[in-house]
């Protein structure tokens, strides 16, 4: 992944004009994708950066609406911050279907063992 192409895809999803603001967000996002790959995935591989930037999308949207929630609410108010959590669903949408896309360069972190037993009397 290249910060500049993560930065692009970021730009594109969140319709803002520069990313400056939000350099360490997207630092982290990158950060949280390189240690969800697999072992010998390869790093260039272009459905990171958008995975990358998606992530990065939804962070800023959760920022969005946290402050939206901290606002004060008028008479007639509470209907235009409803789609804050509308836009961290799309969001998490994207996030999920580029997930999905990469997942053969990522880790399966999905796997539990549901029972755990021997077969001598006593054990469970």
């Amino acid at each position: 992944m290249q910060f500049a192409k993560v930065s692009q895809l970021f730009l594109l999803f969140s319709g803002l004009q520069h990313a400056c603001e939000y350099e360490d967000l997207i630092r982290g996002a990158m950060m949280q994708v390189q240690a969800s790959m697999r072992c010998g995935a390869d790093a260039d591989d272009i459905r990171l950066s958008y995975l990358a930037a998606a992530a990065a999308n939804l962070r800023y949207r959760q920022i969005l609406a946290a402050r939206a929630a901290n606002q004060p609410a008028y008479a007639g108010d509470t209907a235009a911050h409803r789609s804050d959590s509308a836009s961290c669903s799309l969001a998490q949408q994207l996030v999920t279907e580029y997930t999905a896309a990469a997942a053969d360069l990522l880790r399966d972190d999905s796997f539990v063992f549901r029972t755990v037993g021997c077969r001598r009397e006593g054990c469970v």
